[in-house]
């Protein structure tokens, strides 16, 4: 590394074939170099060396901490996130990991931030008390929505932890990514079959109250209403599962199937949201690539960050949330497709959001 580079390690919800969390990575690295281009990127991939080819950057194995602490050494700022990672929903060990993280490397000296993530729900004692200590001796917070810059201010104020810590409200960086397609994508640019409705793409993933057998009833609908409907899995093991399960159950009615679009990488993703008329998706980061492109959308609801999203950019809720009532959906699906083929979502005050959290990291950066 040069005497001039300053090395900035990124860590988060990396290298785990998550086109979402692949696409926060990538914007964030984006938005980094452009920012600050003497900068060295190092990231906690759980798959390093596919993260580095596919980036450019430094990575290193996300568990080995003594490959960390000698990341440690020379580094100018730890990042922590973006994407939801202090949360104990599932487990408390999700919170343990990332504050862990944060506690090495402030030992060591190094200034850290959290960066565009999403908080909570922080349901457990244990959890919210390790997130207060981690978040107490950061250099600055940035939230990704409203709903957590305001729990993470219960959280700090409750401990007697410093409330004048500087703490900011950004969008999800995905909203500034500028991807660079490559032709691989190409084959996604028009959409496939003779269909003369819209093109119709769901980006489900599996949740509690959630049947293949209502996705396919939609699908269902859909077809018969002239619509082209593709299934677009963002998580290439849980989502596709669910996309195999919703065409045999297509299959067993005697319907036909309907496509499965490939979203890999973030780029495919990308690209497969762009080519859509319409989006219905539960995906946040399927939300996110509709915004940016202006592709119109429908939002299913499973979690505080879908629907938070949703209201920042005025994009209708499906009834019935993750039920999915095929008619009821269906309906506003087509309603949805009556409007312009592309929308102007409301973006601008959110992408200019990052620009004070930028100066600030900065200034950070260069020791200030």
């Amino acid at each position: 590394m040069s005497a001039n580079a300053k090395k900035i390690i990124l860590s988060g919800y990396y290298g785990f074939a998550n086109a979402g969390d692949e696409a926060v990575l990538a914007a964030l690295c984006q938005i980094l170099q452009e920012r600050l281009p003497q900068a060295q990127l190092v990231v906690l991939s759980a798959q390093p060396e596919q993260t580095a080819a596919a980036l450019g950057v430094r990575a290193i194995n996300r568990w080995d901490k003594a490959a960390l602490r000698a990341e440690l050494q020379e580094a100018a700022l730890f990042c922590s996130g973006g994407g939801s990672l202090l949360q104990d929903v599932t487990s408390v060990r999700s919170v343990w990991y990332y504050t862990s993280l944060l506690r090495l490397a402030q030992k060591q000296g190094v200034p850290t931030i959290v960066l565009a993530q999403g908080l909570g729900p922080l349901n457990t004692r244990l959890g919210r008390w390790l997130t207060r200590r981690a978040l107490s001796r950061c250099r600055l917070l940035s939230w990704r929505d409203a709903a957590s810059l305001r729990l993470a201010a219960e959280i700090m104020q409750n401990g007697s932890g410093d409330d004048s810590l500087p703490s900011y409200q950004v969008c999800d960086p995905v909203l500034l990514w500028r991807p660079e397609l490559p032709e691989a994508t190409a084959d996604l640019a028009e959409p496939a079959g003779g269909s003369q409705g819209p093109t119709v793409a769901l980006a489900l993933r599996p949740w509690p109250g959630l049947t293949p057998g209502a996705a396919a009833q939609l699908v269902q609908l859909l077809q018969q209403a002239g619509c082209q409907v593709a299934l677009l899995p963002y998580h290439q093991g849980e989502d596709e599962k669910l996309a195999e399960q919703i065409n045999a159950a297509l299959r067993a009615a005697g319907q036909a199937e309907a496509e499965v679009w490939p979203a890999a990488t973030p780029q495919q993703a990308w690209a497969a949201v762009g080519r859509a008329d319409l989006l219905l998706g539960m995906r946040l980061h399927s939300l996110i690539m509709a915004a940016a492109q202006g592709v119109p959308a429908v939002a299913v609801s499973y979690d505080p960050k879908v629907e938070a999203f949703a209201q920042a950019v005025q994009m209708p809720l499906a009834a019935g949330g993750v039920s999915l009532p095929a008619e009821q959906v269906a309906a506003q699906l087509l309603a949805r497709s009556a409007q312009p083929q592309r929308l102007a979502y409301p973006l601008g005050p959110l992408v200019a959001s990052w620009q004070p959290l930028l100066a600030a990291i900065c200034r950070i950066v260069d020791g200030k």
